[in-house]
C-alpha cells in the first residue's frame, strides 16, 4: 500500500463547503508503498501522522514544520531512490508553501 502526494489547487466559492472544488495540479505515486513505509518508521510527528489507508491533508501552514521533516529525512536517507523520491516531495512541498490557494495530499489507498 503506497501513499501518494498530490499538490491541489482549491477554489472556495462563498463560506459553504458545497462551493469547494479541489483539482490536481501535480502528483507523485508511491505504487511500491516507498514513501508509507517512510512515513511508517519516521519519529517525526507530521510524518509518522500519514496513514496508509486514509488521507492526511496538510494546508500551506503545516508545509513549514512538513519541509523540515522531510529534510531531516532526506539528510538521513543513504539510499538514492529514497533520496530521490523524497526530493520530490520536497519539491510539491515548497509548491504548497508557495502558493495559497494550494494543499497537499498524502493520499493513502
Amino acid at each position: 500500500m503506497g501513499v501518494d502526494v498530490l499538490l491541489m489547487t482549491v477554489r472556495q466559492r462563498g463560506t459553504s463547503p458545497k462551493g469547494r472544488q479541489v483539482s490536481p495540479v501535480e502528483f507523485l505515486l508511491d505504487p511500491a508503498g516507498r514513501f508509507a513505509r517512510l512515513c511508517a518508521s519516521s519519529r517525526q510527528p507530521m510524518l509518522s501522522r500519514v496513514d496508509p489507508v486514509k488521507t492526511l491533508v496538510l494546508t500551506r501552514a503545516d508545509m513549514p514544520q512538513f519541509i523540515s521533516e522531510v529534510e531531516t529525512e532526506l539528510a538521513a536517507s543513504g539510499d538514492r531512490e529514497v533520496t530521490d523520491l523524497l526530493e520530490r516531495v520536497l519539491g510539491l512541498a515548497r509548491q504548497c508553501a508557495a502558493q495559497e490557494s494550494h494543499e497537499l495530499h498524502l493520499d493513502g489507498d
